[in-house]
């Protein structure tokens, strides 16, 4: 489901020859007389110096990606790991239609109390294009309003959503400021829902990045599987899952899709096949093979080699997946043991001669490559506690935002008991 569908937009740039300049690595490309602000560039490319390419980047001997795909930019990569198997113009900005809906509801689930209740408003319901249709006047929790947004890709949820962040103006610098925290440097969102706005922008790397980060949260995870939704309110009681990729494709996770005249057909989801999952990302395509129909393709393409290539780059998140209180504690303390082992088992002398026979100068559990691997491990596990503690960071700076909301709504609620408004000077 979209906000809008287009066949194409009014300026359809292709794609240069690899090896030419990349067109849209500051800003996406212009439509109908607009051009968007362009936003800096990182040095070196997030995820790798490989996804700084614009054309296909492929493993070596990897076949070439499948026919049937007009997207101009898309990502495959692994859920769990992150690797980046196969993409296409990574890091391209393009106009992000639905796909900002993902960091709508990501911004809500970190910034916001789930079982807050928000009121619907006429304003909510004059919203255009793909809409839940709440019922003005009706309450709902936000946990509720967060699993419309993803299922039924509502419009209208998404803008009470930006009401109870404080406004649109409020929710875009708090959605622009999460992507900034979980690495999404070519982000901007312009809407709270996709709707066209001039300066909108992402990258496929960014909405897998957004994708595989809320696929975190149990919340989003949840409701992006879900097949409906009992609402009050909407038309039969309930919100259907919008995502065409959920009834045709087996083993999807969830997914959302849709267009404007601006941003052509985009998508972004996740599937399973096997014991490995995948996210992809497809931005800037036509209608013609259908948006579902071409990320069926990739997917399709990412689980036919994944695990026997190397990866092209990675997706860098900050996965809440990976904390533990014990890893919190060992970095407090600094005493993290990362190479001690328990094969011991309950001989105490046979743990203590492996200890020394793994300390014997010149031996390696994996013969003259052992040091070589060892490094690479320390550098894996400095690298993923780098990704833990910020994290962290963006988790505390999000709930500092919400104590001070907190604490301003408290002095105003306050001061009006206190002196009543038709009392003031």
């Amino acid at each position: 489901m979209g906000v809008g569908h287009a066949a194409l937009p009014d300026q359809w740039h292709p794609l240069p020859a690899q090896g030419q300049e990349c067109p849209y690595r500051e800003a996406p490309p212009p439509s109908g007389g607009e051009t968007a602000a362009p936003l800096p560039v990182p040095e070196s490319p997030p995820g790798g110096a490989r996804l700084g390419e614009c054309g296909n980047v492929l493993p070596e001997n990897a076949e070439e990606p499948p026919a049937g795909v007009s997207a101009e930019a898309w990502v495959i990569a692994d859920l769990d790991t992150g690797a980046v198997l196969a993409a296409r113009d990574p890091h391209g900005r393009h106009r992000p239609a639905t796909t900002i809906k993902v960091l709508t509801a990501l911004t809500a689930l970190r910034e916001l109390n789930l079982d807050d209740m928000v009121v619907a408003t006429q304003e909510d319901i004059d919203q255009i294009g793909v809409k839940v249709n709440l019922a003005p006047g009706t309450e709902y929790t936000v946990r509720q309003l967060v699993q419309a947004l993803v299922m039924g890709s509502g419009n209208d949820a998404a803008h009470a959503l930006a009401r109870q962040l404080g406004g649109v103006g409020e929710a875009l610098g708090a959605m622009n400021g999460v992507a900034q925290e979980v690495g999404g440097l070519d982000t901007r969102a312009g809407t709270e829902s996709g709707l066209h706005h001039p300066d909108a922008s992402i990258s496929a790397f960014d909405a897998a990045l957004f994708f595989r980060t809320a696929l975190q949260e149990p919340e989003f995870a949840e409701a992006a599987g879900n097949t409906q939704l009992d609402m009050p309110g909407v038309p039969g009681g309930v919100v259907l899952n919008a995502s065409e990729l959920l009834g045709s494709y087996d083993g999807t996770l969830g997914g959302l899709g849709g267009s404007t005249e601006e941003s052509g057909f985009t998508f972004v989801g996740a599937a399973e096949r096997d014991g490995r999952r995948l996210v992809v990302s497809l931005l800037r395509a036509t209608a013609e093979p259908g948006i579902a129909q071409q990320a069926a393709t990739l997917l399709d393409y990412g689980f036919s080699f994944a695990g026997e290539t190397d990866p092209v780059g990675s997706l860098v998140i900050a996965s809440g997946q990976e904390e533990s209180d014990d890893a919190e504690d060992s970095e407090q303390s600094g005493d993290a043991e990362p190479g001690a082992t328990s094969g011991a088992g309950d001989d105490g002398e046979a743990g203590s001669e492996d200890a020394a026979a793994q300390a014997a100068p010149g031996f390696s559990l994996f013969g003259t490559i052992g040091l070589p691997l060892t490094g690479l491990a320390g550098a894996a596990i400095l690298f993923f506690a780098f990704l833990t503690l910020r994290d962290r960071r963006a988790r505390k700076l999000a709930a500092a935002r919400r104590a001070a909301k907190e604490q301003e709504e408290a002095q105003r609620a306050t001061e009006d008991w206190l002196w009543p408004p038709d009392r003031r000077a």
